[in-house]
């Protein structure tokens, strides 16, 4: 049966690139306007990260449906933690500033300039990870400081490479303000890669701690296979130095060359993914 001329249009490649191209300005945009407040700069963050992941993760085709629901849902808390960041940032950078410039003619001791820098630092290790994980999980704006403050400890070489992502991301909105329709959404993208994979690793390491017996035939049978293959290895060495042996024998030659022994090593790497949206990871 052959397909219309509509059916023909909508299952090309092109419609399907019009059509991520559409959805990337669509939630750049969505999350631009939404910002204009200041104060909602959390929520709107939170929720460009989860339409974001329901279209690449879930296949979603109502990016903007999935942004305003979040924004909706995660509406007050993103409020509170915007708010708490503000003035934590506000409060700090004036200190940073008087620490280097000094203020209405009186300058403080040299050593307190690094000292005013760090107390930025649980601003720049935390506020990454806030918002995507308000977006992905249910909790209290207490434990969804901790949680953000802890990821962002734990991966520093990601925090670092995101926050590269998002300073490149605000220059070319400074700088060339047409990118205003693809930049937000690529800095979400980019860094959406970093966090889930730090979301799924904690989500697994909670599961195992409460749920070790779905776990332990896993483990009884890893161990079973090394002690497989390390009996396989040793009868194969044996098999072949007592070749080598009689080879040895028969010649004539003692100044013969021997092989060397050979060491295998095994690498694992387990690469499981535990997804959720509501559930959050204990502390």
């Amino acid at each position: 049966m052959e397909q219309s001329s509509f059916e023909r249009i909508t299952n090309s490649k092109f419609y399907a690139l019009g059509e991520k191209l559409g959805d990337i300005i669509i939630l750049s945009l969505c999350w631009f306007i939404c910002c204009l407040p200041v104060i909602t700069i959390g929520p709107s963050s939170a929720a460009l990260y989860f339409a974001v992941h329901k279209r690449f993760e879930d296949k979603s085709g109502t990016p903007a449906k999935d942004f305003f629901r979040s924004f909706r849902t995660n509406l007050v808390q993103g409020i509170i933690l915007t708010v708490i960041y503000l003035i934590y940032l506000g409060i700090t950078g004036f200190n940073l500033y008087v620490a280097i410039f000094g203020f209405n003619g009186t300058f403080l001791p040299s050593w307190y300039t690094p000292f005013a820098v760090v107390l930025l630092l649980p601003f720049l290790f935390s506020a990454l990870y806030v918002f995507p994980y308000l977006s992905r999980f249910k909790n209290t704006v207490k434990t969804t400081l901790f949680h953000g403050f802890t990821f962002s400890t734990m991966y520093p070489g990601h925090t670092m490479i995101m926050w590269l992502y998002v300073i490149i991301t605000i220059a070319l909105m400074i700088f060339f303000f047409p990118s205003i329709l693809f930049a937000p959404f690529a800095c979400c993208y980019l860094c959406r890669r970093y966090c889930e994979r730090d979301f799924n690793y904690a989500l697994l390491l909670r599961d195992k701690r409460e749920h070790p017996e779905k776990y332990q035939d896993e483990t009884a049978e890893s161990e079973d296979l090394e002690e497989d293959f390390d009996e396989d290895l040793y009868e194969e060495y044996e098999i072949d130095e007592d070749e080598d042996d009689e080879d040895d024998d028969d010649e004539d030659d003692p100044d013969g060359n021997v092989d060397e022994d050979e060491y295998l090593e095994e690498y694992v790497k387990d690469d499981e993914v535990c997804r959720v949206d509501e559930d959050s990871p204990s502390e």
